[in-house]
């Protein structure tokens, strides 16, 4: 089985970018293709953007770019949601990508939220996910049913209910060290890989040798302040208004 969203060599440039951001190892032994701040700094250094795909249209409409392999999979949009259904033929691989530069500054965090239904798979794993840091370092993590896991990272994972919708939440400050949510609860941390691709983020029905049936709710990812940096800003803030009152 081949995770072909973590290969090198895919072209295209992202789009789609909004500039006001919101602030607030596979099985089957195949091979891997693909895998102190305050109010003045973050003003100085805050460059938060904010890229969403919420499931309206195909992706591709959206400003993302679409790599497909072997022979295409059957997609429609039900209920403002995404389906790819790729069970009809384990060549099948259909994943989407935006290239940009994406590491957020000090004061910063990154993050990546998604809320997913996979249905079915066939091999262990099809659906992917994978994030590469502006100096290709990478974190990628793998789907079905009842599981995510990291693809580079030995025995990271976690396991939810099968059947039902559920979302994630990847954070990380540095681009080294990351944190995943499911459903709004802590699930695991890691690190990332050092990897050969830079300046992407890609999603999808990931590999070639697997199938699968998923629904995706959204896809969202960008740049916003940190939660310690925007507690202190707002405190900030709210003192010096404070001031101006006595």
């Amino acid at each position: 089985m081949c995770l072909c969203a973590i290969a090198p060599g895919l072209s295209g440039e992202g789009q789609g970018v909004n500039q006001n951001s919101p602030v607030a190892g596979s099985g089957g032994g195949g091979l891997l293709l693909a895998v102190l701040c305050g109010t003045l700094a973050l003003t100085a250094n805050a460059t938060p953007y904010w890229v969403a795909y919420e499931g309206n249209d195909f992706p591709e409409n959206e400003g993302w770019e679409r790599a497909s392999y072997g022979p295409p999979p059957t997609r429609y949009i039900e209920d403002g949601a995404l389906v790819i259904d790729s069970l009809a033929d384990l060549r099948t691989a259909d994943f989407y990508y935006q290239r940009l530069a994406i590491d957020p500054d000090p004061g910063e965090r990154f993050v990546a939220t998604w809320r997913l239904l996979v249905s079915e798979t066939i091999q262990p794993f099809d659906v992917a996910i994978t994030i590469f840091s502006d100096d290709a370092w990478a974190a990628a993590f793998k789907l079905n049913e009842t599981t995510i896991e990291s693809v580079f990272e030995d025995d990271v994972g976690t396991s939810f209910a099968p059947g039902e919708f559920h979302t994630f939440e990847f954070a990380s400050d540095d681009m080294r060290n990351y944190e995943l949510r499911v459903d709004g609860a802590p699930a695991f941390e890691g690190t990332f890989w050092q990897g050969v691709v830079e300046s992407e983020v890609n999603w999808g029905d990931s590999a070639q040798g697997a199938a699968s049936l998923s629904k995706w709710d959204y896809f969202r990812f960008g740049v916003v302040p940190e939660p310690s940096c925007l507690g202190l800003m707002l405190g900030t803030l709210l003192l010096s208004a404070k001031s101006r009152e006595v």
